[in-house]
């Protein structure tokens, strides 16, 4: 009897393991649907580079969520970037966009939040950035492009 609840509990384990290793997979990579309804924030790089999970950390907000996890890309610890993602539907994904640093930006326009999260959301039009906003757009294209 002691067997086989230990088999169920494993497989229970297992199984959960793998839901949760198929959801973070598929809501992380970015689809074709993300530009229907795209918007961007501040996401924050929170450690070096880390050799073992093959990424940086991350953290941003969206629509009154949190999202946190690991991603690949040419990121500096402690730096802003600008994130895209799907304001209606985050399992259509979101990216970081390394080539958009947003840290002195930040300052510059005063726009500096004490927690360090950005829980405003901006269209590609009213993005506060000095960024040319056809640049932004074309690596959105081209990240989403990438995964195809």
């Amino acid at each position: 009897m002691k067997n086989n609840h230990k088999s169920i509990v494993i497989g229970l384990l297992i199984i959960g393991t793998l839901i949760y290793a198929v959801r973070i997979q598929y809501i992380k990579k970015p689809k074709i649907g993300i530009l229907n309804n795209t918007k961007y924030t501040v996401g924050k790089i929170t450690s070096k580079y880390d050799y073992y999970r093959h990424g940086y950390d991350y953290i941003f907000v969206f629509n009154d969520s949190r999202k946190d996890g690991q991603q690949d890309g040419n990121f500096i610890q402690g730096h802003k970037y600008l994130v895209a993602y799907d304001s209606t539907n985050i399992k259509n994904g979101f990216m970081i966009l390394d080539k958009f640093d947003v840290t002195d930006s930040l300052e510059k326009y005063h726009l500096s939040d004490k927690d360090q999260v950005y829980w405003e959301g901006w269209s590609l039009q009213k993005i506060p950035f000095q960024y040319d906003k056809s640049d932004i757009e074309f690596e959105v294209r081209k990240t989403i492009n990438s995964y195809r």
